[in-house]
């Protein structure tokens, strides 16, 4: 797979591992077959499934959750990192940063496959984790940085980018504007770099979205999702069976935990296309820059550790896990130069809909085309 001219194999004993990294990534990323005699350019990721022996579990003397997986991991006196899951099925790892090499390894067998119709085995998710954190690497590396924000590409090129906080309303922006004829590059992260024309280059961080239930119904995607669900889909695995439910029976009210949290969808990247007819953008750029100051951005939009789902198990970001002091610099320096606006949105989609193309010309200019 390839984003951004970064290059990184996934090889496997099983087509459904590299299926499901095919299917994952391909709206955004990059994907094509690999040669069999060449590893291609850049790290690879191997995943062996079947019948081989996995690495002995040992004690590890540290511990992470990985997108809420346990995990414990050893980084030894040669540099290399063994870990493995401490969930069953049982998932080992073995990092070799000399030829960055990481072999990931599990005994599901084919059993797996058959018992998770239409859902990605365990090894399948972990190949496809652990290989998007190695071009996360790679693209650190080439001075881009992870922004905690979403993004829509308009008619033109030109890009909206919404940023803030968890629950401040960026899916809402980004998924608004697709529905209304934009292309969505970014639900939630997306990369950024400052390019040589003093704007800046993005492109996307595949991962599901999130989407509030009221959302769904507000745009009209709530019946496309029942439909697919109620055919037999099966839901995100992490996707609350509350949630599952809600949407199967045409629930139109928010989820709600015992806490009094709002649990949302989990849709998968090639869901926004297959299941909603959404338009996907790979890459894209801000058309120009503007010294409107109307807002300030500060070094909060970068990803942190405290929002990091994500750890850095393996050392592959030398520290940088979200971007060289150097690449947040120039990132914010030119987001504070780019025209900004700050917006107050509502449960009223449509009224969402009005005040955001009206804040777009080109995605203005179109609706008005259309009607």
């Amino acid at each position: 797979m390839t984003a951004g001219q970064q290059t990184i194999t996934i090889r496997s004993t099983t087509p459904t591992v590299t299926d499901w990294s095919t299917t994952y990534f391909g709206p955004f990323w990059k994907t094509s077959p690999a040669p069999h005699t060449s590893v291609g350019h850049g790290p690879l990721v191997t995943a062996l499934d079947g019948d081989h022996r996995a690495p002995a579990t040992i004690a590890h003397a540290h511990h992470a959750v990985f997108a809420r997986e346990p995990i414990g991991y050893t980084r030894h006196p040669d540099h290399t990192v063994t870990a493995h899951t401490l969930t069953s099925p049982v998932i080992a790892f073995h990092y070799t940063p000399d030829n960055q090499h990481l072999q990931i390894s599990s005994q599901e067998g084919p059993q797996a496959t058959a018992a998770r119709p239409g859902r990605p085995t365990p090894l399948a998710t972990a190949a496809t984790r652990f290989a998007r954190e190695m071009m996360r690497a790679r693209l650190i590396k080439d001075g881009w940085v992870l922004l905690h924000a979403s993004a829509a590409v308009l008619p033109g090129g030109q890009t909206v980018l919404a940023l803030g906080d968890s629950g401040a309303g960026k899916t809402t922006t980004a998924l608004t504007l697709a529905a209304a004829g934009a292309a969505l590059l970014a639900n939630d992260c997306c990369f950024a770099r400052p390019n040589p024309t003093g704007s800046l280059d993005l492109l996307p961080w595949p991962a599901a979205a999130t989407v509030g239930l009221g959302l769904l119904h507000a745009l009209h995607l709530a019946d496309s999702a029942r439909r697919h669900l109620k055919a037999g889909e099966p839901p995100h695995p992490t996707q609350d069976q509350r949630v599952t439910a809600a949407l199967t029976t045409g629930r139109t009210g928010a989820v709600r935990s015992a806490s009094g949290r709002e649990l949302k969808a989990h849709i998968w990247p090639e869901q926004l296309t297959r299941w909603f007819g959404l338009p996907l953008a790979t890459t894209s750029a801000p058309a120009r820059v503007n010294d409107d100051r109307s807002t300030h951005v500060t070094a909060d939009v970068f990803v942190t550790s405290s929002k990091e789902r994500y750890p850095d198990l393996f050392g592959v970001t030398d520290g940088h896990h979200t971007g060289t002091p150097r690449a947040r610099d120039e990132v914010l320096q030119i987001l504070n130069r780019l025209p900004r606006r700050a917006v107050d949105l509502t449960y009223d989609q449509a009224a969402n809909r009005r005040l955001l193309t009206t804040l777009t010309p080109a995605l203005a200019s179109v609706q008005a085309a259309e009607q």
